[in-house]
């Protein structure tokens, strides 16, 4: 019985990704497109940043456009003042996210900007090894215990690195994560992608929901 709901959902969501992509995506394109200014949000959250249009791979009430982020965005060059993608890049595959982040970098202004949100991958290792070494359990400081009612720390740190999907054990949802980032490499990608002004961000510079103790956040320009 779970098994052919499960299958049932599966159907319907191919469905209306289908229809989203074949007609809300490319009227939304059409219906935003002599927008002076325009701010993009990759991978919404549970409610819309004010001012900013939408897009994910998966098609919801929020989403203005459905599209694999991996992918060439689907717009001309130029198109955006500012792109936010808060706790995306680490649901890309870790070899493609170089290119990924290049084909966003092309969907921005000259001048534009990025703001990128992962969770800190350092910090992270960091507090599992202090943990398991016995030099401190710091996990108490960011209180994620999805599936951890023991409060393990192993546990936790898995939890933190590879996320659970959709919490259901299967393996192809896109909710699992397949990158980490250190403030070095995250900063070093944005180098390579043609940005410059590169700075950390800040807690109250979160446009959404924000992550908390593990968020690491980036901003860059295009030149």
């Amino acid at each position: 019985m779970l098994r052919a709901a499960r299958r049932a959902s599966r159907i319907a969501d191919s469905v209306l990704y289908v229809a989203h992509r074949a007609v809300l995506t490319p009227f939304n394109r059409w219906k935003n497109r002599k927008k002076t200014e325009r701010r993009l949000e990759i991978g919404p959250g549970k409610s819309r940043i004010a001012g900013f249009e939408t897009i994910n791979i998966t098609p919801r009430l929020r989403v203005d456009y459905v599209h694999d982020v991996t992918k060439p965005l689907p717009f001309r060059g130029e198109t955006f003042d500012l792109i936010y993608a808060s706790h995306v890049l680490e649901h890309v595959p870790w070899y493609q996210v170089q290119e990924t982040l290049a084909n966003w970098v092309l969907s921005l202004k000259q001048g534009g900007l990025i703001e990128i949100w992962t969770p800190n991958g350092l910090l992270i290792a960091k507090t599992f090894v202090d943990a398991e070494t016995g030099i401190e359990n710091a996990i108490h400081r960011d209180g994620w215990y999805r599936f951890n009612p023991e409060r393990d720390p192993c546990v936790w740190a898995n939890g933190r690195i590879f996320s659970y999907g959709g919490g259901d054990g299967v393996k192809d949802h896109p909710n699992w994560h397949m990158t980490l980032f250190s403030p070095r490499y995250l900063r070093l990608i944005m180098e390579r992608a043609g940005l410059t002004d590169i700075r950390p961000l800040t807690q109250p510079e979160i446009r959404g929901h924000d992550h908390g103790w593990i968020n690491l956040g980036f901003c860059g320009r295009r030149p």
